[in-house]
């Protein structure tokens, strides 16, 4: 039922003001046994965010498979941790013989777009150069992310011109090993103001559907008045609409892009699911490999989160992509 955004957006707010207020021996607890942890690598040079923690299975006959994870949270919160969440992410890729990567990055109102998708692409440029010591395979990387996350990488592998910095140092076989992308419930269109009203507006209808009374009527008519004033991707993304539509995963689309699997919830961020089905049939016109699949009884801010229930389908979705297309190359 798509009851509650509100509930859903309260509650990510208040985990995130949690983990951060976390004391560090606790965000850095022991993980689990049979499990190689490694926590809080720089992938470059400096001070601030731009550091990643590596999940890997014990070690084993061969390289694994990789996963570079990037972490939601509409670009302006959340990380690599997130009260456990998404570390939970990398230690279920790590039990089934995955080595995932999970990266931190720089969040806006501190920088606006590109630097978001600029630190993801050098990540990658790390996990191409280190993963080996880690025990992952650096000619099969896959890429995965969950709502802002979802965007970074759907724009990182739609949009050469990230992987194609000279400042990364990246060749064309660099660039060859991104073999698949995953997103789960990405962000594929920065909205207009058009669209973004309509995505306030249907917002508006589900939760005062759950509220009685004048107050709340009141409340959800002065919300959708001020939607486009309280528009999040503003601060992200500024006011130029050149620039938001470059920032547009569905802006790049062409041929011979690496396969896709987009996963968006049953109960999803307004707007959300139409974005993924227009990006879905954009890249199959174009005619690329593509998984497109609405997952039954999760919502937006737990589709990720229950991977270790018995038949999750996110955790199945997830594992049955990468072993398709993030396999050893024939010799």
């Amino acid at each position: 039922m798509r009851r509650t955004f509100f509930g859903q957006l309260v509650t990510w707010v208040a985990l995130t003001a949690l983990a951060l207020a976390l004391p560090s021996w606790l965000a850095h607890a022991e993980g689990l046994p049979g499990l190689r942890e490694t926590f809080d690598v720089r992938y470059y040079p400096g001070k601030g965010r731009q550091k990643l923690d590596v999940f890997a299975p014990a070690a084993g006959a061969g390289l694994a498979p990789v996963v570079l994870f990037v972490h939601g949270g509409t670009w302006m919160m959340g990380d690599k941790d997130f009260f456990g969440q998404y570390r939970s992410v990398g230690r279920y890729l790590a039990r089934h013989g995955i080595v995932a990567v999970l990266v931190n990055y720089r969040l806006s109102p501190a920088v606006r777009h590109p630097e978001h998708v600029k630190d993801v692409a050098r990540a990658f440029a790390w996990v191409r150069k280190h993963v080996r010591a880690y025990g992952g395979d650096p000619d099969r990387i896959v890429l995965c992310g969950h709502s802002a996350g979802g965007h970074l990488v759907s724009l990182l592998a739609t949009d050469a011109t990230y992987l194609s910095d000279p400042a990364l140092k990246l060749a064309a076989r660099d660039r060859s090993a991104l073999r698949a992308v995953m997103s789960v419930c990405g962000v594929y269109r920065v909205p207009g103001p058009q669209e973004l009203k309509g995505m306030v507006a249907e917002i508006v209808e589900l939760w005062i559907g759950e509220q009685k009374g004048p107050a709340a009527r009141f409340a959800a008519s002065a919300l959708l008045r001020t939607g486009t004033a309280l528009n999040p991707f503003r601060l992200v993304f500024g006011d130029d609409r050149d620039v938001q539509q470059r920032a547009s995963p569905l802006s790049h689309v062409r041929k011979a892009l690496p396969p896709f699997l987009l996963l968006y919830a049953e109960s999803e961020v307004p707007g959300l699911a139409t974005m993924a089905v227009d990006f879905g049939n954009a890249l199959r016109k174009a005619g690329n490999v593509v998984e497109l699949r609405e997952v039954p009884g999760t919502s937006h801010s737990n589709i990720l989160f229950g991977l270790d229930r018995p038949a999750d389908p996110t955790g199945k979705a997830l594992l049955a992509f990468v072993q398709r297309h993030a396999a050893p190359k024939a010799p």
